[in-house]
């Protein structure tokens, strides 16, 4: 940028953009709260799995939560174990996973259902689970998509200023040649 403008001025202008792209490039780091729930949704298949296993080997669901935390790592593992004490505390199912985050609240649909209706909570975990790989996949296809379009987006602008100089300026000129003459 200094370099086009020249001089003193440009020396200043390249000083601010640089201080200006710095400072924009440390502010927008890592989002949290993304990274909260990428890890929740990329663990939840497996914790349902292995949910499932435990409660069908007889295990209660506050002893199935808390094994299950334990071998998750990550955020999941921290909310299963938030879970799985206010089970062992006596708290109402509803009130335990009342405040888990939104990507939780499937996972905390199909055990309060299966403890209030006594409805088989095995197949519905192995549902769960093939419901948040198919969204995983659809999700990570369409970033993939998008990541093509970005991809593309520098060529585009590279010739795009080409095409324009060398195809529709004579183009134009051409034309307007014939109609004034």
């Amino acid at each position: 940028m200094g370099l086009l403008i020249g001089g003193a001025t440009g020396l200043v202008v390249a000083g601010v953009v640089t201080v200006g792209g710095e400072r924009m490039l440390r502010r927008a780091g890592p989002d949290e709260r993304a990274a909260t729930r990428a890890g929740l949704l990329r663990d939840l298949p497996g914790a349902c799995d292995l949910l499932g296993v435990c409660l069908a080997a007889g295990l209660p669901v506050a002893g199935a939560l808390t094994a299950v935390g334990e071998a998750a790592t990550g955020p999941l593992g921290a909310q299963l174990r938030t879970v799985a004490a206010l089970y062992r505390l006596g708290a109402e199912p509803r009130r335990a996973w009342a405040d888990v985050p939104s990507e939780l609240d499937g996972l905390g649909r199909v055990l309060v259902r299966a403890g209030e209706s006594g409805a088989a909570v095995v197949p519905a975990l192995r549902s769960l689970a093939a419901d948040v790989r198919s969204a995983e996949r659809v999700e990570s296809e369409a970033a993939v998509r998008r990541a093509g379009v970005w991809v593309l987006a520098p060529l585009g602008a590279c010739f795009l200023p080409a095409f324009l100089c060398l195809g529709v300026v004579p183009l134009v000129l051409g034309i307007a040649g014939d109609v004034f003459r």
